[in-house]
């Protein structure tokens, strides 16, 4: 099982700027040493905790500093931005990174209004589901030429990469799967984000597939926020923050990763525990012993057929999220 990181760049409480670029450096180089497949750096706007807002620039600094692991983003909100400056950009990468470059392509603005206003001023004009400009992206990739006449007649330099940027479809819902499936993309869930998808979403997107320059086979990774700990302890003093991020995150607040020390007194009310019972029921959150979550995971593996798992980490503490990601891979050895 290929098994990768989804990452936000969560301040913890009382840490810079630096302290979490810092740490993330610590995380990917520990990773790529480890064995890691993949590491994505997430594109949010407006959230002062939140540090992946140029995820693309994350990479490719990320890149420089390891040798093996395929980094990219999870995702490019496109919505934000030309189709030209996008495959432009990661063009320039796979020059850089020869077949360790990934475009993780969102749709979901990863912002509120006003930001979107902000990066933006012509996004009113673009269309709705914004498949147009995916594909147009997606051309400019393999250097064809584009069909919308704005961009057919202009190349996406550099052209004829040795090794293609890798598209991914991202999703939440299962919404854009038929689109992968037709355009030979590979698809990642975000199942974190909490929405219902039904099985047979994922099934239809291998049975319809179709093959393309980015992909021979259909392929589908799904990441799930998760705490692995065996010790029973510190799995609780760790998870009630882990769960308290949890919700804030659902309420659309972001405060941070705060310390367990500031929140063991904390009692969750009714409310909160049934969104938190219902969240692991669901298996958006996995919190557990490695036997625990291995036996969760080889479940869901059989359940969506899956090809990848991504890690989503919102665990205080630099050392314990690598605990928790060398825990998931030793499941897996």
């Amino acid at each position: 099982m290929k098994l990768g990181v989804h990452d936000l760049l969560i301040r913890e409480t009382g840490k810079t700027n630096q302290d979490v670029f810092n740490d993330t450096k610590k995380m990917v180089v520990e990773l790529d040493n480890l064995g890691y497949d993949r590491y994505w750096f997430a594109e949010h706007h407006g959230f002062e905790n939140l540090l992946s807002v140029a995820p693309e620039i994350l990479a490719t600094y990320f890149l420089s500093n390891t040798e093996n692991i395929v980094i990219g983003t999870g995702g490019t909100m496109i919505m934000h931005y030309s189709p030209l400056k996008v495959a432009e950009t990661f063009k320039t990468m796979a020059e850089l990174a020869p077949g360790r470059v990934d475009l993780g392509i969102g749709r979901a603005p990863g912002s509120g209004p006003l930001e979107i206003r902000a990066l933006n001023q012509g996004y009113p004009n673009k269309s709705s589901q914004l498949y147009d400009e995916i594909k147009i992206i997606l051309d400019y990739l393999e250097d064809k030429e584009p069909n919308d006449p704005v961009f057919s007649r202009v190349k996406a330099i550099p052209m004829n990469n040795e090794k293609l940027v890798m598209p991914w479809m991202l999703g939440s819902t299962g919404q854009a799967v038929p689109v992968a499936a037709e355009w030979g993309m590979p698809y990642s869930h975000a199942k974190f984000f909490a929405v219902e998808t039904p099985d047979y979403i994922f099934k239809d997107y291998k049975k319809n597939f179709k093959a393309s320059s980015f992909a021979d086979k259909p392929y589908i990774s799904m990441s799930y926020k998760m705490l692995i700990a065996d010790d029973k302890d510190e799995l609780e003093y760790l998870g009630k923050a882990f769960d308290y991020f949890h919700l804030q995150q659902a309420r659309g607040r972001s405060k941070g990763l705060v310390s367990p020390e500031d929140v063991k007194d904390y009692e969750f009310d009714l409310n909160e525990k049934a969104l938190l019972q219902k969240s692991y029921d669901s298996r958006f959150i996995l919190k557990g012993t490695k036997k625990e979550i291995a036996d969760i995971l080889y479940d869901e593996i059989s359940k969506f057929d899956l090809d990848e798992i991504l890690a989503f980490t919102p665990i205080y503490g630099v050392e314990n999220r690598i605990n928790t990601y060398k825990a998931l891979k030793e499941i897996f050895e």
